[in-house]
């Protein structure tokens, strides 16, 4: 497979989404958190999506350059409009709006809404926990994206709504929670379908319950997602109302019950210093404490050590940024198309002979 160095998919992301008539700014920032997917290993959630933000662009469901604005405020919370903006741009400024006023206060939350797809969800707490606060981040996507099932239902109603959660380590990599509400993230099962392989078992069912690990049902609108939790997939239905209240109802976004008319991925971000309740060294300590008793967990012959959340993308990034990052053949030849069109110079992989 190709492999490129982060930089190369900076650049070429970057200037890619500058051609479609994104400014500048707002492309850099894009691309380095596409790339930050990959290098964490999240590829689902990386530069193979520049294509797919290139013709929603040309479709006028993104508005390239759109203002994130200021719609009510206090000194803890607000509530921001992206105006229909790529989702990475207004995403992340609610996380910083949210993490100065945190500084100030010691706690905040700010919502946004009318923005497309924001990436990975654990890029935002992480930046949370890189500021050295506790950083809370709910996502609910809907609109084009109702396609999970409740708990017991036989009819899509709830986006797969994803959450994140940031806390600083003393031990350097972050540990991060970042998840769906369903089953799996719809990107996988759309991955599944480029790779031409099956879904995992008890990701998707047809419309009349039946299993299916065939992708196509589910982009063909034949089937629908299981929630989070499998034979326990009420918890994983109710955190998706939850992140629908918090990003659908208070960030203003639309809930499931009344979706905006494009992509709207409603984000809410919570912020905590974790100094308004205990001395930073004994934080530290205290984290560094459990994280010590976690790894010492016993496993069975052969099985690898206990990790904790975070640490997979920690070992993923170190990895791959000294060895560079591996695009499979369909993803490179997509985004080499894409390229193409828009008249970009394609990097020249590093493997190459």
């Amino acid at each position: 497979m190709p492999t490129f160095t982060p930089d190369q998919l900076r650049s070429l992301a970057s200037q890619c989404l500058q051609a479609a008539a994104v400014p500048e700014e707002d492309a850099v920032l894009t691309a380095r958190l596409l790339v930050e997917a990959n290098l964490t290993g999240h590829d689902t959630h990386g530069v193979r999506q520049v294509p797919r933000y290139v013709e929603l662009i040309r479709d006028e469901a993104i508005v390239p350059g759109a203002p994130v604005t200021v719609l009510r405020e206090t000194p803890t919370t607000a509530v921001l409009d992206g105006h229909h903006g790529l989702g990475f741009v207004g995403a992340t400024r609610a996380t910083e709006l949210a993490i100065a006023k945190c500084r100030e206060t010691r706690l905040s939350a700010v919502g946004v809404r009318n923005l497309n797809h924001v990436g990975r969800v654990g890029a935002y707490p992480e930046m949370v926990a890189a500021a050295g606060l506790v950083g809370l981040v709910y996502v609910n996507a809907q609109a084009r994206g109702i396609l999970v099932k409740p708990h017991g239902g036989l009819a899509p109603r709830m986006g797969t709504n994803p959450m994140g959660a940031g806390f600083p380590n003393p031990k350097g990599w972050p540990i991060l929670l970042d998840f769906a509400t369903s089953a799996v993230a719809g990107n996988k099962i759309r991955q599944a379908h480029t790779r031409g392989q099956p879904t995992g078992e008890g990701w998707i069912v047809r419309k009349d319950g039946t299993p299916t690990t065939n992708p196509e049902d589910f982009l063909e609108g034949l089937a629908m997602m299981l929630p989070l939790g499998g034979a326990q997939g009420h918890k994983g239905y109710a955190l998706s109302v939850m992140v629908d209240l918090l990003s659908g109802v208070l960030a203003g976004a639309g809930t499931a019950l009344a979706p905006a008319k494009d992509l709207n991925n409603g984000t809410f971000v919570i912020c905590i210093d974790p100094e308004a309740f205990v001395e930073r060294a004994r934080y530290d300590r205290d984290v560094e404490a459990l994280v010590d008793y976690l790894h010492a967990t016993p496993t069975a012959p052969g099985d690898p050590p206990v990790m904790l959340p975070g640490e997979y993308e920690a070992k993923h990034r170190a990895a791959r940024l000294e060895a560079g990052i591996e695009l499979e053949p369909t993803v490179w030849q997509d985004l080499s198309a894409c390229a193409r069109q828009l008249g970009v110079a394609l990097p020249q992989p590093r493997d190459a002979s």
